[in-house]
Order: C-alpha cells, then sequence, then structure tokens
C-alpha cells in the first residue's frame, strides 16, 4: 500500500479501515435511508431496481476483492518459498566448500556465516523499512573471486571446485529471484480501485429501503466490516517483506545454525 501504512502495527490499522468504512457506512445510512423510502414510494419498482445493481456492482468487486487476494497471498507463498530456496542453495554451497583444501576452506566458510549474519541482522530489517540492503552482493563476488583463484592440486580437487561454482550459480539466481520480491506490491491505481470500490458498495447498500433505520445500519455496517477484514488481509500480504505478515528470515537462521 502506501508507506504510512507500514507506520502502525497491523491491529491498529485493522481499526483505521474498520472505523473509516464502518464511520462512511453509518453517515451513509443517516444521510441516505429516508431517501431510499421516498424513492421507493415513488418508484415502485425501487426495490428490485436497487437490488439488481448492488449483485451486479458487488459480484464485480467481489470477484476483484478475491483476485486480488489470492495474487497478493500467492506472491507471498513465492517469496517464502524463494527464501527457502536460497537458505537451502546456501547450505549446500557451506557443505561443498567444506571440502576445500586449507586455506580456502576456512576463508569459503567465513565469508558465507558472514553473509548469513549480514541477512538476518541487516537485509531483513532493511527490507522491512522498504530499503535494499547494501553489501548484499558482496558475499557472492567475493566467493566467486575465491574459488576462481583456487587453484586445485589433483582431478578431486578440480571437480570439487567445478562442484562449488555450479552451487554458487544455483545460489546466485535464488537469491536474485527472492530479490525481486523485496518490492513487490500492488499498483496504486488497483489499490485505489479497491477503496473506491468498497465506497461504491457500502453507499449503495445505504439505498435498500428498510422499515427502520436500525435495520438498515446494522446490514450495512456488516457489509462494511467483512470488506475492512478483506481489505485488511490483503494490506499484510501485500508486501511480503513489508506487510503486516512479513516473509520469515527462519530458514537463513536455521541455516546459519547449521554452519556452526
Amino acid at each position: 500500500m502506501r508507506d504510512w501504512s507500514h507506520l502502525v502495527p497491523g491491529w491498529v490499522l485493522f481499526l483505521i479501515f474498520l472505523m473509516f468504512f464502518v464511520g462512511i457506512a453509518a453517515l451513509g445510512v443517516r444521510l441516505l435511508h429516508g431517501r431510499a423510502k421516498r424513492v421507493c414510494g415513488a418508484e415502485p419498482k425501487w426495490l428490485d431496481l436497487i437490488t439488481h445493481t448492488i449483485m451486479i456492482a458487488g459480484t464485480f468487486y467481489a470477484l476483484l476483492l478475491a483476485l486480488t487476494a489470492f495474487s497478493v497471498y500467492g506472491t507471498y507463498n513465492q517469496a517464502s518459498l524463494s527464501v527457502a530456496t536460497e537458505a537451502a542453495d546456501l547450505s549446500a554451497l557451506y557443505r561443498t566448500v567444506s571440502e576445500h583444501p586449507e586455506p580456502a576452506r576456512t576463508q569459503l566458510q567465513g565469508l558465507l556465516r558472514e553473509h548469513v549474519e549480514f541477512m538476518v541482522n541487516e537485509a531483513w530489517p532493511a527490507y522491512q523499512q522498504g530499503n535494499s540492503a547494501d553489501g548484499e552482493l558482496e558475499a557472492e563476488n567475493r566467493v566467486h573471486r575465491v574459488l576462481l583463484k583456487f587453484n586445485p592440486k589433483s582431478e578431486k580437487e578440480g571437480q570439487l571446485n567445478s562442484l562449488a561454482l555450479s552451487e554458487l550459480e544455483k545460489w546466485s539466481e535464488a537469491r536474485q529471484l527472492r530479490y525481486t520480491y523485496t518490492t513487490a506490491a500492488l499498483p496504486t491505481t488497483l489499490w485505489f480501485t479497491l477503496l473506491f470500490g468498497a465506497l461504491v458498495v457500502i453507499l449503495l447498500s445505504c439505498f435498500i429501503p428498510t422499515q427502520t433505520r436500525r435495520t438498515s445500519m446494522i446490514l450495512v455496517c456488516a457489509v462494511a466490516t467483512m470488506i475492512s477484514l478483506l481489505l485488511f488481509v490483503v494490506e499484510g500480504v501485500d508486501e511480503p517483506f513489508r506487510g503486516a505478515i512479513v516473509v520469515s528470515v527462519d530458514p537463513y537462521v536455521k541455516a546459519g545454525q547449521a554452519f556452526d
């Protein structure tokens, strides 16, 4: 969403959504309920017309909201999978370089440990603030230089070094894929459509003629509450590394524990 939404805890953001849309619903009922009754009296088929209009508008909005929710949740799952894949490839690279002779072994192991500490302590907090993590490529480049400079003294060492370079390439591809998700977010135009559509559905619901204003208030506020909840869920997983529900760094933590 926008940067301001990341300045408050998730439950506070949900309350903001809830108070805004329920407030719009309550205001709409107070202003439009009496008018709906007058229109209903002047237009005998008003109930059929407004019901048909709400069904069309509500169906299209529900489809848009559902597709958006599925899309952002799919992106969140893919981001989580990319982190797990990157950590797994890094662990495989660590196991391979651990078979190198000294001093390359200690040097490579140290570089990979430093990278894990960097990702956990610096990169993830930077992502959650919407910033890039300077130095993320440093470990990869340094490992690559060490492997290229390694001079194998036997066929086995040559094969081992080739395997390490192959594992490094897999890790690099996984890292680049994961990095694309750090900036993933719904476009502003789509957020505007979701918010404006919610207002349209809520206000149209206020035109349903009921005998009492209390009945209309309960029905419209129920609609507003459900919309608030769904929009909060979409916002929570919209940006996988910044939302209320962020991708966990646990795969990297576990990889680092296995290095020790």
